[in-house]
């Protein structure tokens, strides 16, 4: 029976992959930081370390035939490399990478260091998907205290309009691709169904709430002090800020059938995931 690692275990998209696969009653290790608080369904080996510690990464890739390897934000290179390399070593069947739209163009900081793990990958002669989501339709989660407390979003998005993807398809792909045979060697970009501006999407959840709201263009500046007073990183506010820009300059980033292709259905539009989170915008 083959044994699924899933890294970033805790987070949005990879504990629903971590939950699929058990509803499969398929054997599954759970990759957390140390410390990290995170509930996972009866029966997940949760496993504490961290990507970039090498002899934790060996250890957790004890017996593991298949891999979904996502880590935070960052260089994922650094720290996605220790993995790759231990994995190759261990001869894993098959390495499922958690990527970013455009990677391949490394036209931005981001998607730099994504196809630099990539190509790692691909120089490991691991057999290997790449999985190239865009944007989530759940990041809208983070403008609840400004919708509660007035009726505007702000941003620094400008005009450009993105193919927002529900992270529940980004999850149901990856367990597609786990679980099955003709994968190997294949990279799918994965977006939602239509491409929404930054306005568009807050006028939705305005609709879907019952209250009239408007979008803000801010200040790059501004949007990078809000970032670090968030937590982030100045490192990865400056690489936020550098794609958002990247991003802004392409003016529209169109949608793909990738999910409705690999699925047989369509893939959730953002209305949906607003509609499934309603209340988290309502005080």
């Amino acid at each position: 029976m083959s044994l699924f690692l899933v890294t970033g275990a805790a987070g949005n998209v990879a504990s629903r992959i971590v939950a699929r696969l058990c509803a499969r009653k398929l054997a599954v290790r759970a990759l957390v930081q140390s410390g990290q608080k995170a509930s996972f369904p009866a029966g997940v080996d949760v496993f504490e370390g961290d990507l970039k510690d090498p002899t934790r990464v060996r250890a957790a890739l004890a017996g593991v035939s298949r891999v979904y390897l996502l880590s935070g934000g960052g260089d994922a290179l650094a720290l996605e490399g220790p993995l790759i390399d231990a994995a190759a070593a261990a001869g894993v069947e098959h390495v499922v990478k958690h990527s970013v739209q455009g990677a391949q163009y490394e036209a931005a900081q981001i998607p730099r260091w994504h196809r630099a793990s990539e190509k790692r990958i691909e120089a490991s002669k691991l057999a290997y998907t790449f999985l190239r989501p865009a944007s989530f339709a759940s990041n809208a989660l983070m403008w609840a205290a400004m919708i509660k407390g007035g009726d505007a979003v702000y941003g620094p998005f400008g005009e450009v309009a993105l193919p927002v993807i529900d992270p529940d398809d980004i999850a149901a792909v990856a367990e597609k691709v786990l679980t099955e045979g003709g994968h190997a060697g294949k990279t799918y970009e994965l977006t939602g169904p239509a491409s929404l501006t930054t306005a568009e999407q807050v006028a939705v959840v305005g609709r879907v709430i019952g209250k009239p709201l408007r979008y803000v263009n801010v200040p790059d500046e501004a949007a990078h002090k809000s970032m670090v007073g968030m937590g982030m990183s100045a490192a990865q506010a400056d690489a936020m800020i550098d794609l958002v820009k990247m991003l802004r300059g392409l003016g529209r980033v169109e949608a793909t059938t990738t999910v409705a292709d690999l699925l047989g259905r369509p893939a959730h539009a953002f209305e949906e995931v607003i509609q499934a989170s309603a209340a988290v915008f309502r005080g």
